[in-house]
């Protein structure tokens, strides 16, 4: 992505298209509220949406501004409000005024309320990832403040969800287009959200450990790092989601297990590193994980398992990985993994995967169809035969 190409646009009065293509591709404008225009304003008020002004919620109700009474919404909106010297407040003049005025600092006594701007409260993109937030980040990652104008953007036919116009009206006008999942890994790559807590010596059959916890700002689960120093400027690293089944149970319904001890012994005999992530099942938690196991004593595989029960076939991220890596001064890795997924994930955020390592797994009668779905539809290149 290159964001300077993205200023350079929204400073020639270019207003942002930003899809969150994980809500059926919804659409708004974006753009700073600090170098808001007439001409910008009428143009996002054309979209027949609800401009709005975004802003963070804590900087908001330390200014004076306060929520509007909610039932059942999960956007945050504060009151409406005018600048004090606009005269009806509802033309795009007026508007881009209250917006500037917002965006230099003012508290609530500069405003009239109810006006005609209205406001959303941003909780921060790494407790919601919705529009609100994505443009608050947007405008930081951009070198703008923390304040934003948005409107969603309708059809001829004041429906919204329309990627078709959206991105035909992103090309009429030269518009950039952006997606909240770019502004979401620019984010995780910008913001260090996970640091470490605490770091205690872990004796273990396969060898000594030092197990580290982590203050977990990014996701907030309690992921933990096993580290057998020395490792390297390269170090062996397994990134090892949790499976209570296997690991804790010994189930031999799954490879996991196997895949732990043998991991953990590679790691004691040339040091390195293994992330174990709190990601159940694949992502979609244990519960959800034995249902699943359910449907597959009935006959359904892994992936038709989670697919019947509304889930993707694979929910797990590394987000929380990558920055686990950079508390612990890693960026260059050889990957003990059989899912390239993990690999080309890991490589999105900056990390240089230098060499990818087979994970060997033990193969039983139980676990055989599981491994062999595994290869099949989601891409694991298994060091053995199944």
């Amino acid at each position: 992505m290159n964001w300077e190409e993205v200023r350079k646009k929204v400073l020639e009065g270019k207003p942002i298209v930003l899809i969150d293509d994980r809500r059926e591709f919804e659409a708004d404008l974006v753009y700073p509220a600090e170098i808001a225009s007439p001409e910008v304003v009428n143009f996002m008020l054309s979209m027949k949406g609800l401009l709005c002004l975004t802003m963070d919620m804590e900087e908001a109700l330390r200014r004076g501004f306060f929520p509007l009474p909610s039932k059942g919404g999960e956007t945050n909106f504060l009151v409406p409000v005018d600048y004090r010297e606009t005269f009806t407040g509802i033309t795009a003049e007026e508007r881009a005024l209250t917006a500037r005025k917002i965006a230099e600092g003012l508290g609530v006594e500069a405003f009239r309320y109810p006006g005609h701007l209205h406001l959303l409260g941003g909780i921060g993109l790494n407790r919601r990832r919705g529009h609100t937030e994505s443009s608050l980040e947007l405008m930081e990652i951009l070198g703008f403040r923390r304040y934003a104008l948005i409107v969603e953007i309708l059809d001829g036919k004041g429906d919204s969800h329309k990627g078709e116009h959206a991105l035909k009206l992103a090309e009429e006008h030269g518009l950039p287009v952006l997606t909240t999942d770019d502004v979401w890994k620019e984010f995780v790559r910008r913001k260090q959200l996970i640091r470490i807590y605490a770091n205690a010596r872990l004796p273990t059959r396969y060898g000594d450990f030092r197990i580290i916890a982590f203050d977990n700002e990014l996701d907030f689960k309690e992921h933990v790092a096993i580290v057998k120093e020395p490792y390297g400027e390269v170090p062996l690293v397994r990134v090892h989601s949790k499976c209570l089944t296997g690991d804790t149970l010994a189930s031999l319904k799954c490879d996991c297990g196997s895949q732990l001890s043998n991991a953990l012994r590679m790691i004691a005999q040339e040091g390195g590193i293994l992330l174990y992530m709190d990601q159940e099942g694949r992502g979609i938690g244990l519960k959800e994980k034995i249902k699943a196991y359910e449907l597959q004593d009935r006959g359904y595989d892994t992936v038709e398992a989670n697919r019947a029960l509304g889930h993707a076939e694979d929910e797990r991220t590394y987000e929380a990985a990558f920055q686990m890596l950079r508390a612990l001064d890693v960026s260059r890795v050889r990957l003990i993994t059989n899912n390239p997924r993990k690999a080309k994930a890991l490589e999105e955020f900056g990390i240089d995967v230098v060499e990818t390592i087979p994970a060997p797994g033990e193969v039983t009668e139980h676990n055989r169809l599981y491994l062999k779905t595994k290869a099949e539809k989601l891409g694991h290149k298994l060091p053995f035969e199944v």
